[in-house]
């Protein structure tokens, strides 16, 4: 298939390994090894992917990135990603390696500011410690270029946050590089409406074939929401990238979700299940997926009902 570099988003998983096991994630039933991606395979995504002249957007897919022991040399290779952590690992000696590399962006997945309520979310997590270890790192990266995204969640459980309420805890207005970001939280692991997700009615991406994500055992996937590999391209351990975005195989996974038939799209079946065979909302939703960051986060939050009522 022909690249739009422009249109592309790629993720590599540096490692599917956690240190939570939270509600609204698959990692606690995830159907692969939980592993770290070997070195070599680490050099060979970039090569692959500089080389067709992708960027890398997000340093992770399942798992925890911080807890990749060259999480400061996979950087190296892609200046250009950014990383999304729950921040519990983020200590001081981490901090100083994030800061020391050319690292322009991480979001700091806080979701809650409610002690009750976080573990809920995060499972396993320590408010307390979150809320320390992001504040020393907040002072540590003062006046650094460095982007940091205090992320806030979107749920029936966060109704009563704000914005100003995460400004507050950690005292936002001393740091000119942090914000304030609001994410909901889509559903990876069920279709079915919960505190934490809503159900989708269609491609959540906007369109089959919008993300190259690699795992950390270098199989290739491409879709962001195929957690646990059902619909899988290829491998980068015995491929080239081009060799498995031009296959047979892509081909034909494109022929089937252009027809909407899911036999061998399971992922993809997940969330059109709600849908039926009338797409009207999900050209909506198209088009919406399609618009710049910026713009379809403001359309998004006007068209998402899901926790109001």
């Amino acid at each position: 298939m022909k690249l739009n570099p422009r249109r592309i988003k790629v993720g590599l998983e540096l490692t599917s390994k956690c240190n939570l096991r939270c509600g609204m994630c698959p990692l606690p039933v995830l159907r692969r090894p939980y592993e770290d991606m070997v070195w070599p395979m680490v050099e060979k995504a970039e090569r692959e992917i500089h080389g067709a002249g992708l960027k890398l957007k997000w340093l992770h897919e399942m798992g925890e990135p911080l807890l990749y022991a060259r999480i400061d040399d996979a950087i190296r290779l892609f200046p250009e990603a950014s990383l999304s952590t729950n921040g519990l690992v983020l200590t001081e000696e981490i901090g100083a390696k994030l800061l020391a590399s050319p690292l322009k962006r991480i979001r700091i997945c806080v979701d809650s500011v409610n002690p009750e309520v976080y573990p809920q979310l995060r499972t396993g997590g320590d408010f307390d410690k979150l809320v320390v270890l992001t504040g020393a790192f907040l002072k540590q990266a003062k006046g650094h270029p460095i982007r940091i995204e205090i992320q806030k969640m979107r749920s029936r459980l966060t109704l009563e946050e704000t914005v100003d309420d995460f400004r507050a805890l950690f005292d936002l207005k001393k740091y000119r590089n942090a914000r304030v970001i609001e994410k909901t939280c889509e559903a990876l692991d069920v279709n079915e409406e919960t505190d934490l997700h809503g159900k989708f009615y269609g491609c959540v991406q906007g369109a089959f074939f919008t993300w190259v994500v690699i795992f950390a055992d270098g199989r290739v996937t491409h879709c962001c929401y195929d957690a646990h590999g059902d619909q899988v391209l290829g491998d980068l351990k015995t491929q080239s990238l081009n060799e498995i975005l031009d296959s047979p195989r892509f081909a034909a996974m494109q022929d089937d979700f252009a027809r909407r038939d899911f036999t061998n799209l399971p992922r993809c079946a997940e969330c059109f299940k709600h849908g039926g065979e009338s797409h009207t909302f999900n050209d909506v939703l198209t088009r919406v997926q399609n618009l710049p960051g910026v713009a379809k986060d403001v359309v998004r939050k006007v068209i998402d009902v899901r926790y109001r009522t």
